[in-house]
């Protein structure tokens, strides 16, 4: 089986395997693609050099976007809470409006109940004001303030005094605080 080879058959030359060239291309293949290959070689050093940036630029380009991503992310986040603050603020004046007056402990137990179905960390306060701005009832945490002017501990709050529920919801400073 070692010798079966095309060159032991009749007529030896029929059979038999053409030369190639070593370079691979042939013809008018070599006529047309040589140029481009012979430059494609002198700027094969400088390509490997600049692999390296390459791959930087990728991932600077790739963390940009991530950035941006995140950005749009923190934005949404901010607008749905906004909106559902929004929506519990008109939530609890509507609860305000029907319960009765009579009841002492009513609008602090619908402000404690209000905080915990609103799953708010002990940093937030809720606050109920007369119409002079005058704390009237406000949430366990924040007992101290209540009979205080709402005006002298908020800084920042001008819109919410002037336009009420209009103003939306907008950060304001509260001790020096966020």
């Amino acid at each position: 089986m070692a010798k079966a080879d095309a060159w032991g058959a009749p007529g030896g030359m029929a059979f038999a395997r053409r030369e190639t060239r070593s370079d691979g291309l042939a013809g008018n293949t070599r006529l047309i693609a040589e140029p481009a290959y012979k430059r494609l070689l002198a700027a094969e050093p400088l390509l490997r050099r600049s692999i390296p940036a390459l791959i930087v630029i990728f991932l600077l380009v790739i963390a940009a976007l991530r950035v941006l991503s995140l950005m749009n992310e923190r934005d949404d986040v901010e607008r749905d809470a906004k909106a559902i603050l929004t929506l519990a603020a008109a939530q609890l004046a509507s609860s305000l409006a029907t319960t009765s007056d009579t009841l002492p402990g009513a609008t602090q137990d619908l402000l404690e109940t209000t905080s915990r179905q609103g799953a708010m960390g002990r940093s937030h306060v809720l606050v109920v004001t007369d119409s002079a701005f005058r704390i009237t009832a406000v949430t366990p945490r924040s007992v101290p303030w209540q009979g205080h002017s709402l005006d002298g501990l908020v800084q920042g709050g001008q819109p919410l005094f002037m336009f009420g529920d209009r103003a939306g919801v907008i950060e304001v400073n509260i001790g020096g605080q966020d």
